[in-house]
């Protein structure tokens, strides 16, 4: 990065990373992971928590469940990416905010799926994403799902993700023969919000992905190795699940529907493996390639997951890509003045969560504190 870059940003974002490296401080150790595991019952996992950066999240935890810590955990998140926003740049603010819209489709379609199901709106305020938050929420909650058509006619065309939304309509329209208002209103009536979600996730994704390529020197450079392995890690990981069913005649095609258009191995390897019919086969086509090979390797046949046992301490594909992902948002840190370690942080805090939250639901389950279940965490900057 030139010395007037170094300057520049010093000048719009020094404060908002010096904040953030002091946020990385209050990342929790194996040292706090120890003690959480050696706890008998979510009264005393409390009390360690109580030692960390979440106390002032966690008094009025009643330590009945782990949904509502859960939430408790994403608020504090939330909170204290709203903070750094609040005193970032322009163009870091942007970065952020671009980071959050992935959240924001998930809030989105958590409405209208609970919507079409008819779920309480109490329910599905549980279930959102504070990293999400819309000022529009109140609006979406007040659906009326026979128009359906109408959310984003009428709702959000005025929101972040309307964006998205639109390009997804653009690509359906492109591949449909009529080309009319109530081709679109019946398309959205009966398409799984689900599939929404995978295919808006999908354009945002390559959106971000691009985005960055305009960034300083430094950010583009980390940005693009990170988001990179993730399109390649989904690519493997769309195909390692679909493996678990019978291969169809158009699995190959609907594979292709939902994989990043971008990555190491897009496109030549990313379409060879689209046509594993079979798990052997989706290793072997990875086999010349050691840093992914070495994600599929010694993880069970997606076919004979029943026999799969978790108490033997064996890694999921999950468990193998997160391990490595968290190492890389890691190492994203060991240098300043860039974007990347405000992207790497939520990701890092993220693993952080479900680390907390698997102790205390083995905790729940009354596993001893030795028991290899307890040990399945992933923890950052361990490299």
């Amino acid at each position: 990065m030139a010395m007037s870059d170094l300057v520049l940003f010093n000048v719009a974002d020094g404060y908002a990373e010096a904040l953030l490296r002091g946020l990385r401080k209050g990342i929790i150790n194996d040292q706090t992971y120890t003690a959480l595991r050696n706890t008998t019952n979510l009264k005393d996992f409390k009390a360690v928590l109580m030692d960390t950066d979440y106390m002032d999240y966690l008094k009025d935890y009643n330590e009945q469940d782990t949904s509502s810590l859960k939430m408790l955990l994403k608020i504090k998140l939330a909170d204290e990416i709203e903070h750094v926003q609040s005193v970032a740049g322009p163009d870091l603010d942007k970065f952020i905010e671009m980071t959050r819209h992935k959240y924001m489709i998930d809030n989105v379609i958590n409405i209208v799926e609970g919507a079409k199901n008819k779920t309480s709106n109490v329910i599905i305020k549980s279930r959102s994403e504070p990293l999400g938050f819309l000022p529009e929420i109140e609006g979406l909650l007040n659906l009326d799902v026979k128009k359906i058509d109408e959310l984003y006619e009428d709702v959000l065309i005025d929101t972040e993700v309307g964006f998205y939304f639109s390009k997804f309509l653009e690509e359906f329209l492109s591949s449909s023969d009529v080309k009319n208002v109530n081709t679109i209103n019946n398309y959205l009536q009966e398409i799984k919000p689900e599939k929404i979600k995978n295919s808006l996730k999908k354009i945002w994704f390559e959106h971000f992905y691009f985005y960055c390529q305009t960034l300083n020197s430094t950010t583009r450079e980390i940005m693009e190795d990170l988001l990179k392995f993730e399109a390649d890690c989904q690519a493997i990981q769309i195909v390692y699940n679909s493996l678990a069913y019978d291969f169809s005649a158009n699995q190959e095609a609907e594979r292709k529907k939902v994989i990043p258009n971008f990555g190491y191995l897009y496109p030549d390897i990313t379409f060879d493996i689209v046509k594993a019919s079979t798990f052997d086969q989706l290793k072997e086509k990875l086999r010349p390639y050691p840093e992914y090979y070495n994600l599929v390797k010694d993880v069970p046949d997606p076919k004979k997951a029943e026999e799969f046992v978790l108490q033997s301490g064996l890694k999921t594909i999950d468990d193998v890509m997160f391990e490595e992902s968290i190492k890389r948002y890691s190492i994203a840190f060991e240098q300043q003045f860039h974007y990347a370690c405000f992207y790497s942080y939520i990701k890092i805090k993220e693993q952080e969560i479900k680390n907390i939250i698997w102790l205390a639901e083995m905790i729940s389950l009354d596993k001893d504190a030795g028991s290899k279940l307890k040990k399945n965490y992933i923890l950052p900057f361990n490299y």
